[in-house]
């Protein structure tokens, strides 16, 4: 509690730094300054300021500067914070829509994925969110599929039976997390590390990126490469705030998050096989099952909200 006032009153406080620009725009995020995810900020940063100049300032605070996700989300609703970069998902608990990010096995690959966010349901989603829950979300980027991490071996589906598996308190992750066999436990992302630690939970399951990134490796060696979820970043905003810019300038931030996420989508491209020899140097011991009895687990136990399953049915049915 004393952290979420303590971040709200910085955010207050720097609501008159560079009142001299046209906007200022703060964005809050979770990675550290040398994630992904911040550098996905930065060049949205660079090129805001390259295309409006002295007519905007952007404001960057990664490692949970400004509270946790969960914090921040309620910032960015309640209009103390005008935007943070976050996995969509995060919004699950404001619109059913958001929720497709924990659909396991939505996405057939990775063109497929931005087919979707770059195509008209795409826009058909971030639409719904925008007028129902009051988020504008920008620049949908590709983070990586998500992989289980384990403190124990896991050669196959059978072996993930039972692992009590963190996830986000988000009821499509929890449904499909439960559908392939594991036991779901809800814990805050910026305490996943302690619970792995202190075997609270059996593991974790993230990108690659982020397995890294957060250094989960040091307390978790065994990768399970599921990619059983696609994760989707973006700049998320407060709508009414994002409706009250000039369209000069939402033309400029739409345009700036979009190049932001060809920039993710390059760097994940480019980073995934990296990536995976830096942490199995880190003794991460890699394990590569049988996807077709994943899917196959997860199309026949899966549940999710009857209001998700048009958004579901729709993004399969894009080719």
């Amino acid at each position: 509690m004393l952290k979420s006032i303590l971040a709200a009153a910085c955010i207050a406080a720097l609501t008159t730094v560079s009142a001299h620009a046209g906007v200022t725009i703060r964005i809050g995020g979770a990675g550290s300054p040398d994630s992904p995810d911040t550098k996905a900020m930065q060049v949205f940063k660079e090129k805001m300021e390259a295309a409006l100049g002295a007519d905007v300032s952007i404001q960057l605070f990664p490692s949970s500067q400004l509270g946790t996700v969960d914090e921040m989300v309620e910032q960015v609703k309640g209009g103390v914070l005008e935007c943070m970069y976050e996995s969509v998902g995060d919004l699950g608990s404001f619109h059913p829509a958001a929720n497709v990010e924990g659909v396991a096995y939505l996405y057939r690959d990775e063109d497929h994925f931005f087919r979707i966010w770059r195509g008209p349901v795409g826009k058909e989603i971030l639409d719904a969110i925008a007028k129902d829950a009051g988020f504008r979300v920008l620049g949908p980027a590709f983070h990586g599929f998500r992989q289980f991490l384990l403190t124990k071996p896991a050669e196959n589906l059978a072996d993930l039976q039972g692992r009590k598996i963190r996830a986000p308190g988000i009821p499509a992750y929890i449904a499909s997390i439960q559908a392939l066999g594991a036991n779901p436990a809800t814990v805050p992302f910026e305490e996943v590390y302690t619970a792995i630690q202190q075997g609270v939970v059996d593991g974790v399951e993230q990108p690659l990126v982020a397995i890294k990134d957060q250094r989960f490796y040091e307390v978790a060696k065994h990768l399970l490469l599921t990619n059983h979820m696609a994760e989707t970043m973006g700049f998320m905003c407060g709508e009414p705030w994002y409706q009250g810019l000039d369209k000069r300038v939402q033309d400029a931030f739409a345009k700036s998050a979009d190049e932001s996420a060809d920039w993710y989508r390059e760097y994940t491209d480019s980073s995934q096989a990296k990536v995976l020899d830096e942490l199995v140097a880190q003794g991460v011991v890699v394990h590569k099952p049988n996807l077709d009895e994943f899917i196959a687990k997860a199309a026949a136990d899966s549940k999710y909200d009857a209001a998700l399953q048009p958004y579901i049915d729709k993004i399969r049915a894009v080719k």
